[in-house]
């Protein structure tokens, strides 16, 4: 996911130790837009402005959100309930 709200989903189906195959992405998954990343210091319930599932495919996506409250981060997945071979990259901070 990129800073910008955009991010590029893939998903890989690991078949065998060294034998892995990536798949088309096509889920609905968490979306998150935050006050405070998620994970660190005293990020609590009040610091969470939306959580919703959205579909998510391959390939570059733009997500747009109306909130009364200006995100500080946003994330796919941010609470790692998928697994991911980089699960650092799921929340951003929002320029």
């Amino acid at each position: 996911m990129g800073g910008d709200g955009a991010g590029g989903g893939e998903e890989v189906l690991r078949e065998r130790p060294g034998k892995e195959t990536e798949t088309r992405l096509a889920e609905r998954i968490e979306v998150g837009l935050f006050t405070a990343e998620p994970g660190r210091g005293a990020f609590n319930r009040q610091d969470v402005i939306r959580m919703e599932r959205q579909p998510i495919r391959s390939g570059r996506q733009v997500l747009k959100f109306v909130t009364d409250r200006k995100p500080t981060h946003a994330g796919v997945d941010p609470y790692n309930f998928y697994i991911d071979r980089d699960s650092a990259d799921n929340v951003v901070p929002v320029a």
